[in-house]
């Protein structure tokens, strides 16, 4: 309902200026703090993972060689995914996520992460803020929308960089969800797209109540990202 849609939003809102917050007061100590260990990130839950965030990307910013290994095991699972890119794609006084090329540590981290469930993420992070952007530019909340924006560009640079099979799959399904004549003609290059991920977008995009706007800038990213992909 409206209603739901409205909560996750305040909520969304409130977490991420939550995250910007705590990152400023966290930025300092996280530097002079010790990484967390590859048992404790295999064994944390999405707070923890949250909690564990900071002093990975303060080490991944520093080019601490010892990020790598406890990274590596932050993304295999599902929590330590989201737990990392919370921070990672929201916090505006990073460097690295907007530099040229992303850290390589992240990169080999991410070559060992469960990639459908990495993948199916890393494209809701592109989605999810391209659409809520509209919503804060609607409500005229410009530094939201900024935010919003920070976080699609960031996702979006990711998916580039690492290009998951897996993701390339769920962008199709993206597109046909969004946009039905585009979708078809590219669902039509390569392997047929998989019922049931084309299902999960459309329930995705149904659940969230995207509009025919934002449909449509999703859309674009989506097939901008896989005509960058040469598929």
């Amino acid at each position: 309902s409206a209603t739901v849609v409205g909560v996750f939003l305040m909520v969304l809102t409130i977490s991420c200026e939550a995250v910007r917050t705590q990152s400023r007061i966290v930025r300092a100590s996280a530097r002079m703090s010790s990484l967390p260990s590859v048992d404790e990130v295999k064994a944390a839950d999405f707070r923890r993972a949250v909690a564990f965030a900071p002093s990975v990307c303060a080490a991944l910013e520093d080019d601490d060689p010892d990020v790598e290994p406890v990274l590596t095991a932050m993304l295999g699972s599902s929590d330590g995914i989201r737990g990392f890119f919370v921070q990672y794609l929201t916090d505006a006084e990073l460097q690295k996520p907007d530099s040229d090329e992303q850290p390589r540590a992240l990169l080999n981290a991410m070559e060992h992460a469960p990639e459908p469930v990495l993948a199916e993420l890393m494209v809701m992070n592109v989605v999810m803020p391209i659409a809520t952007s509209l919503l804060h530019v609607r409500n005229g909340d410009v530094a939201m929308a900024e935010s919003s924006r920070l976080t699609a560009r960031r996702a979006t640079a990711i998916v580039s960089a690492t290009r998951p099979t897996a993701a390339l799959t769920d962008l199709r399904c993206v597109l046909a969800a969004c946009d039905k004549s585009a979708g078809n003609a590219a669902a039509s290059v390569g392997d047929p797209v998989p019922v049931e991920r084309l299902e999960f977008w459309k329930q995705f995009c149904e659940k969230w109540q995207y509009d025919e706007v934002q449909r449509d800038l999703i859309a674009d990213v989506a097939g901008a990202l896989i005509d960058a992909w040469g598929a």
